[in-house]
């Protein structure tokens, strides 16, 4: 019978079809046939898929057997499975063995396979498939439960019970495929209710037309050709565009979708690349059950906070969730954070923790507090959660972390959002209802479930505007009618396909079943019938394939396609071009620090080493924030080493305090207080076993050991007085000429009524470093005159070079004595109050003047110094005098 018929039937009647898109497009032509007469007709009248009916007529009975989802199913058998004898001992992962088992369950009800144990003697397959799906239906027993597919057979006992509520008559979609248990059930239907099959309203036969390309990108071109022929101002249509219907089919999305999505992009709808403040990007074109739930940035940024733990994280996952845009302080604290990524990228391993991320965040936690507030929350949460609790239990605190780090921080009236939040509101309920099947477990455990769901729950954004083209897969366009198809792929790989029948069920049962996997008959007829529809669904129909895949294979049409005109690869032409225009500026000159912006230079000591090294550096690192190309280092690098060192020595001296108790120990008692303070110095997060390994650590640990032990000896027992250290890694904040300085002091020392700042060098130091005709080690001035106004002045400074045990030194000068250890006075020594008096003059001019230049914008550069810089091979060429090379050659 013909859809029209509909509207002289009384009663309810009820249209199967084949999936939902087919219900909804055959629900969309009842409403243009029965127009705006007669608004009571749509009610008489349901189109749904068969298994949505079936699972209607069950919730109707108000049944006291519950129908498990199949994830639930999944659960039940994979502890089935793992508890049984016949799991293998080297099996790292469970779950592939279960979803074929779980499939191979389904199959049998609903094809309604024998149970006879002597189908199932023949194989270890066979044999564990019929241990377990006996244990899966006593647990379903006893659970008061039933499979999806054993729904038609409990109907059918049911319906001899005049127990259920049927309509007045059901039409089954003309080649609608039914299981033979579906089957079974609509049969005996047949006795209370008529059933009618409604012929489709299929388009007049048109021979197709064919056109071959090199590869897939050329296919997917040629598509987007005919697209924007169809789409151009001059094609006239025959019916307006928004409301047709352009089908794309191809045999497997996975591979079709971003290649044919960015040509779409590129020479179809250039608007979505160049979108402008006015125009918002509404593509028309639709990917059909191609996305996932996880494939949105949104709930991508959920998984990250859920799946947070106190053991080792990947780094990249710590650095995606604070620099999320969907967590608490974004936008205020994006710049912030991006500094702190950057600081956990360059001192942190691939793999780290949450303690050690957030122990590393401190110093920029000076600056911000709030930078990363809700990470340390999330620790503490994660530290009190238990160990094992109920799905529905660890659903309220997967829900109490996205709470405290405010997911997903967007408006409410975003539509997006709400669909995402909506979507995984409901697979958070689907893992929530797997309470009785999994019982208490741990977090690692939970998920892996909710990772299951959210990795296969299908899931799209509604679009509110006009979608025509529409991509999917060959079997989802079964039922569908379109005005236009173009079938992409269409080579001998796509069809027929291969057979792939259950590895657990009797392949005698499944091909007397006919199961279409079992056979390669079966298989070849499914094919053709399905071919045979997707030819029929559109009166204008095209077809493409590749002559060669990825890999330079070569491939040949499909074999079941027999009638076809051959055509040429329609091409296109590029719909948009880039034009600019550059225009040089007529000075070039670096401007200077405006006054109302130096609180804000950034570098500190640091700015005026670089600066004294060569300004054009200094430039590049603090002014346009540039930062040097990492140079690959075996083992620890510089950086690391010093880090090591100088809190070694920190924790050393914290312990000692003075030299009397330095003198008090035995030269093993001493080397316990060193090897102690290096332990504790190797918990610094940056000095993680995960990043250098454990060799590599334990070596660096012995070779700081003995540097340090060395030191002790040589160096500080030594000494011609008493001393008493009274600060070590001071922090001091202060300012030279605007400038903000945070200057940190490795060390100060008390020496009767005398102060002085030492500073922990692992590189090679030159007395010259301080002198103002090249003083490059600017720190330690710079502490000295900072603290020039204090109440507690330093009368002294001190470079102390660590670098091997046999090439110790020390560098000092001050206003009583030229070193702490005996040495032969020289003329040029800094010994006592007129020397050093003026050596602190020298230093603030030169200071000054430095700072001066910092703000004036000065970026000279010396050619005749070595800067074998990290980026000096990029930059340096940038100031050459091209006129004095030229005139040079």
């Amino acid at each position: 019978m013909e859809l029209k018929e509909l509207l002289s039937f009384t009663g309810h009647s009820i249209v199967l079809m084949p999936s939902d898109a087919s219900a909804r497009q055959c629900r969309d032509r009842i409403a243009r046939l029965r127009g705006s007469h007669d608004q009571a007709f749509i009610e008489t009248v349901t189109v749904m898929p068969v298994d949505q009916w079936l699972a209607e007529l069950w919730d109707a009975t108000f049944p006291a057997k519950q129908v498990l989802r199949p994830i639930q199913l999944l659960a039940l058998g994979r502890e089935i499975i793992e508890s049984s004898e016949f799991f293998p001992d080297n099996c790292l992962n469970s779950m592939a063995i279960t979803r074929q088992f779980v499939d191979a369950f389904q199959l049998h009800a609903q094809y309604q396979l024998s149970s006879d144990e002597d189908f199932y003697r023949f194989s270890t397959e066979y044999q564990a498939f019929y241990q377990w799906r006996q244990t899966l239906q006593e647990k379903l027993d006893a659970q008061s439960a039933l499979s999806g597919q054993q729904l038609p057979a409990q109907l059918c006992d049911l319906l001899e019970q005049s127990g259920l509520d049927l309509p007045d008559q059901l039409l089954l979609c003309e080649g609608l495929d039914l299981s033979p248990a579906a089957q079974t059930f609509i049969e005996r239907c047949a006795d209370k209710i008529a059933i009618s099959t409604l012929a489709e309203d299929r388009p007049s036969k048109s021979v197709p037309i064919l056109c071959s390309a090199p590869q897939i990108l050329q296919e997917c071109e040629a598509v987007a050709a005919w697209l924007s022929e169809k789409f151009s101002a001059e094609a006239k249509a025959e019916k307006p565009l928004e409301h047709s219907i352009f089908a794309i089919l191809v045999p497997d999305m996975n591979r079709y979708r971003g290649i044919l999505h960015n040509v779409l992009q590129r020479q179809f709808y250039p608007n979505g690349l160049f979108p402008t403040q006015d125009q918002e990007v509404r593509e028309p074109w639709l990917f059909d059950a191609s996305e996932t739930l996880m494939s949105y940035p949104l709930i991508k940024s959920a998984w990250d906070i859920i799946s947070l733990n106190s053991r080792a994280l990947p780094l990249e996952q710590l650095s995606r969730i604070l620099r999320s845009r969907f967590v608490r302080g974004w936008p205020e604290a994006r710049s912030v954070r991006a500094n702190l990524d950057l600081r956990w990228r360059d001192r942190l391993g691939p793999e780290t923790s949450l303690k050690n991320a957030l122990s590393l965040a401190k110093k920029v936690e000076l600056e911000d507090p709030s930078v990363c507030d809700f990470l340390h929350e999330l620790e503490a949460m994660l530290k009190a959660a238990p160990a094992k609790q109920l799905p529905s239990s660890w659903v309220r605190f997967f829900d109490q972390l996205l709470l405290t780090s405010a997911w997903p921080n967007a408006s409410d009236d975003d539509e997006i959002v709400l669909q995402c939040r909506r979507g995984f509101s409901q697979a958070m309920d689907v893992f929530r209802a797997l309470d009785r099947q999994l019982g208490d477990i741990s977090h690692d455990t939970a998920l892996s479930w909710l990772q299951h769901i959210l990795s296969t729950k299908r899931f799209s954004v509604s679009r509110n505007w006009a979608c025509p083209i529409h991509i999917m897969e060959y079997d989802g366009a079964l039922g569908l009618q379109f005005d236009a198809t173009w079938i992409m792929g269409l080579d001998d790989n796509a069809l027929p396909r291969r057979v792939e029948p259950s590895a657990f069920l009797p392949l005698e049962l499944q091909q007397k079943a006919k199961y279409p996997e079992s056979d390669p008959g079966l298989c070849l007829q499914r094919d053709q019938k399905l071919l045979s529809g997707l030819l029929q669904s559109a009166p204008q129909l095209r077809l493409s394939y590749c002559r060669e895949n990825e890999a330079g294979s070569p491939l040949g049409l499909c074999t079941l396609l027999t009638e076809y005109l051959e055509e040429s690869v329609p091409t296109v032409t590029e719909r948009f071009t880039a034009c600019g225009v550059v225009t040089m500026p007529s000075a070039d000159e670096v401007r200077p620090v405006n006054p109302a912006q130096r609180n804000g230079v950034r570098g500190g000591t640091g700015l005026f080493k670089e600066y004294a090294s060569s300004p054009f550096f200094a430039f590049l690192k603090y002014r346009l924030n540039l930062r040097e190309f990492p140079v690959a280092a075996e083992g620890l690098d510089h950086r690391i080493q010093g880090i090591l060192i100088h809190d070694t020595m920190q924790y050393v001296w914290e312990t000692l305090q003075n030299k009397a108790a330095l003198d008090a120990c035995s030269a093993l008692q001493l080397e316990a207080v060193v090897r102690k303070s290096c332990e504790r110095a190797l918990e610094n997060p940056e000095l993680s076993v995960a990043r250098f390994g454990e060799s590599l650590l334990n070596i660096e640990k012995e070779r700081v050991i003995s540097l340090v032990c060395a030191w002790m000896e040589k160096n500080e027992r030594r000494r011609l007085q008493d001393f008493e250290v009274v600060a070590t890694e001071q922090l001091v904040e202060s300012e030279l000429m605007g400038i903000p300085l945070k200057i940190r002091m490795d060390r100060i020392d008390k020496i009767g009524e005398k102060r002085l700042v030492i500073d922990y060098k692992t590189g090679t130091i030159d007395g010259r470093s301080l002198s103002v005709e090249n003083l490059t080690e600017p720190q330690l001035p710079i502490y000295v005159l900072a603290q020039k106004n204090e109440a507690q002045q330093l009368d002294g400074v001190m470079l102390a070079q660590l670098k091997s045990p046999d090439d110790l030194k020390i560098h000092m000068r001050s206003n009583w004595a030229n070193s702490v250890l005996a040495k032969k006075p020289h003329g040029n020594d800094v010994d006592n109050p007129e020397k050093w008096q003026a050596e602190l003059e020298a230093w603030s001019n030169t200071l000054q003047d430095m700072a001066a230049g910092i703000l004036a914008g000065n970026i000279e550069h010396d050619f005749s110094q070595n800067h074998s810089r990290g980026f000096s091979a990029f930059f340096l060429p940038l100031l050459r005098d091209l006129s004095v090379e030229e005139d040079a050659q």
